[in-house]
């Protein structure tokens, strides 16, 4: 720790102890040390000043004020409930901490929290799965911004990356380590507003259904939701010949120009399957929209093109994804899309024959796990007078 503090990689303060920020430096030097890096060579190139650990508690929010006693000392307080800790760590996607690790005030209060929410709720398995649902959703964010982060250095050159030296810290990554202190601000604000608009949309849908068949409403026409799949077309030579990291940002920029355009639509983008999605939409001629625009828009933003398939019917959600038959249909039908093409079922073709559609038979297709299905190209009618080139007169 001293030869630590002679170098300024720690520092103290005038009573001689150490500053907070401190936590996280150390922290860093022992994963450093896990993966096989010698504290001596950090320690030598940051005298050589080829990297810098001086700035990078700037990067985290404050830890906080650390909790006297243990966490052994912290979970045996709380008696029977103890045995849900595991389980909560594992649910939050983290390391349970070991027995003489000491946490933040703030971590105890949280967890005694959610302890005594895990127990007053009688369904403990149920609980669980929704912090689950928070701490996957937590990481999944986290590692994307870093990944932004990592993108935006690579821009910079390479003598920006890893533990760049404070001077071009503060030249260039000082806006960065900004958004990550407020990262934790940002994700609790999300989290609230995301929380009442879930909220508000079961409570809408369950109410109208009670009115509905109590009879203080009429019934509303039944109009089960859409699903599209929509699959780059040609990604695995695009990887071969590209490489696996223009792979991977392309099918990150797929993901967020289908949640844009999905958005417009009324969609969700439910997940990213590497080289496809799987959109949620509230009706099918939203899905048959949100698709036809995604199929335009991917080449229009310099990504590879596409096709899709739509399918209309029952849906299984659970824990925000979706399953069943109409999910496993829409994805065989994008399999039978050429490319640039989206098709749909015959029978939901005849239920969309009046909303301005251009529907063209696209014959019987075998689709695996299915069987044979007559499938629809559908364009909207005005791209098709789009693409009627008028003759030159001679």
């Amino acid at each position: 720790m001293q030869q630590l503090a002679d170098l300024g990689v720690l520092g103290r303060d005038d009573d001689g102890r150490f500053d907070a920020g401190d936590v996280h430096r150390v922290r860093l030097l022992n994963a450093f040390e896990e993966a096989g890096v010698p504290i001596d060579a950090l320690l030598e190139a940051s005298r050589a000043g080829a990297i810098s650990l001086a700035y990078y508690d700037q990067l985290h929010p404050s830890p906080g004020a650390l909790s006297p006693r243990s966490y052994a000392q912290f979970r045996d307080g709380l008696g029977g409930s103890r045995g849900h800790l595991p389980a909560l760590f594992t649910a939050f996607g983290l390391a349970e901490p070991g027995p003489e690790t000491r946490l933040t005030d703030e971590d105890e209060r949280l967890l005694a929290i959610l302890i005594r929410i895990v127990d007053e709720t009688g369904q403990p398995d149920l609980a669980l799965r929704a912090i689950r649902l928070f701490g996957e959703g937590a990481r999944r964010a986290a590692d994307g911004a870093l990944g932004v982060y990592a993108e935006a250095v690579e821009r910079l050159g390479d003598s920006l990356q890893g533990l760049p030296t404070d001077d071009i810290f503060e030249l260039q990554l000082r806006p960065w380590a900004n958004f990550a202190k407020q990262s934790e601000a940002i994700a609790g604000w999300l989290a609230s507003h995301h929380m009442s608009r879930a909220i508000d949309e079961y409570s809408v849908t369950q109410t109208e259904q009670i009115l509905e068949r109590t009879g203080f409403v009429p019934p509303q026409p039944d109009r089960p939701p859409g699903v599209a799949f929509v699959d780059l077309t040609g990604f695995t030579r695009f990887a071969e010949e590209h490489g696996d990291k223009v792979a991977a940002s392309v099918a990150l920029q797929l993901g967020e120009l289908t949640a844009t355009v999905a958005a417009r639509h009324g969609g969700r983008l439910v997940k990213l399957l590497g080289d496809g999605v799987l959109v949620r939409f509230d009706d099918p001629v939203h899905a048959v929209e949100g698709s036809l625009d995604l199929l335009q828009a991917l080449p229009a933003a310099g990504l590879p093109s596409a096709h899709a398939g739509v399918e209309s019917g029952t849906l299984i959600a659970r824990d925000g994804d979706i399953f069943g038959r109409t999910v496993n249909t829409a994805a065989r039908i994008a399999d039978a899309a050429p490319d640039g093409r989206l098709y749909l079922t015959e029978r939901l073709a005849r239920e969309l024959a009046t909303e301005g559609f251009e529907l063209r038979p696209a014959g019987s297709v075998e689709l695996q796990g299915i069987g044979p299905t007559a499938l629809v190209d559908v364009t909207r009618r005005m791209d098709i007078r789009r693409r009627i080139v008028p003759r030159r007169s001679p």
